[in-house]
This record gives structure tokens, C-alpha cells and sequence, in this order.
């Protein structure tokens, strides 16, 4: 058993900026299932889901020391995997010729298995139960800013409201959808359908 095996996640990041560098294996050990879960809701393709796990992980490696305290790592590592797959949606979507693999369509693809279908039906679900969890105002944001690609300046002028409102609540919104997505896809969850 690993000495850091009780040790919180807090203390493990605070280890791994002062340069233990195998706290941080520890804390990826923790909470890769999570993102690998989120993405999973987000993204079809398994290859992208991969990609996107490592990019994930280097990311948080790489921006560990913004981590700020006000969340949990495992919220924080998520945000990053939620923004990931976005920016992959963002650049397909800008290549029409290249299938996003990112969809919030709930029908089967005629190239996926039954099996991939249902566990994609499955995520879509996921994923957009947790999008109905928060409220309009913070949905809106997120489409706005992340699927619609709206500047911030644009969201804002949209909405007419101020950019510090919209950079705000964007943060907040992704932030919900996070940790909706995480309640949502933990192991042995039923899927309820909203009525």
C-alpha cells in the first residue's frame, strides 16, 4: 500500500508542486475514471476518448500550479476534459468534412455497434440530463460561448448584459455541468429520464 494511499487529494497537490512528482500519479490514479466517464459522455469515438484522456492529464500536470481550492481536484480535472472535448468539437466543427464524434443526437450511427450505440444513447442522456440540471440563464452561457462560439464580447451583446456577467457565469456553468456530469456517471447510477 502506497504511503499517500490515505493522504487528501489537497495535500497531494500541495506534494506534487513542492516536487514529489509521484503524488500526482497518485492523484491520476484517483480520478482518471471520472474524466474517462465525462468524456465518454461527450465524445463517441474511442481513439478521440484516449487522446482526450491524455491531453486531459498533461494539461493538469502542466496548469497544476493555477489550481485553485475553491473546487476539488476531481471537479478541476473534469472542467479540463469538458474543455477538451469542446475544443475538439470546435475544430471539427470548423471541418465539415471530418464527423465530430461529439454529438447530441441520440441516433445510432449505422457504423457503431449495437452495443457502442446504446452505450452512446446511454452518455447522451447522461449529458443532457446534466445540461437540464442547471439553470437557463447558465445553460444559455454555455451554448452561447462553447457550441455556438460566440466571443465573450458577442455572448454578451447577445444577452445584453456586461462581459464580466458572461465570464462569470460561463465559469460557474461549467463548473455545474462538471460536477453534474460526475454525479451523474458514477458507477451503479441508474439513468433516470426526465419525464
Amino acid at each position: 500500500m502506497s504511503p499517500y494511499a490515505t493522504v487528501s487529494d489537497v495535500d497531494l497537490v500541495e506534494r506534487t508542486l513542492a516536487g514529489h512528482a509521484d503524488c500526482f500519479n497518485i492523484l491520476v490514479e484517483r480520478h482518471v475514471s471520472a474524466v474517462r466517464r465525462c468524456l465518454n459522455a461527450m465524445v463517441r469515438n474511442r481513439c478521440d476518448q484516449e487522446d482526450l484522456t491524455q491531453e486531459t492529464l498533461l494539461k493538469s500536470w502542466r496548469y497544476l500550479p493555477t489550481f485553485r481550492y475553491d473546487a476539488s481536484f476531481r471537479t478541476w480535472i473534469t472542467r479540463i476534459a469538458i474543455n477538451e472535448a469542446l475544443q475538439l468539437y470546435r475544430r471539427r466543427r470548423s471541418d465539415r468534412s471530418v464527423p465530430t464524434g461529439i454529438t447530441m443526437d441520440v441516433h445510432a450511427d449505422l457504423s457503431e455497434s449495437p452495443h457502442d450505440a446504446l452505450v452512446r444513447a446511454e452518455a447522451v442522456v447522461n449529458l443532457q440530463g446534466a445540461l437540464r440540471e442547471i439553470p437557463a440563464k447558465y445553460r444559455q452561457i454555455l451554448v452561447l460561448r462553447d457550441l455556438d462560439e460566440l466571443s465573450t464580447e458577442e455572448s454578451a451583446r447577445r444577452l445584453d448584459s456586461g462581459v464580466a456577467l458572461v465570464k462569470s457565469r460561463l465559469h460557474r456553468a461549467r463548473k455545474m455541468v462538471a460536477t453534474a456530469i460526475l454525479r451523474r456517471s458514477k458507477p451503479g447510477r441508474q439513468l433516470t429520464h426526465s419525464r
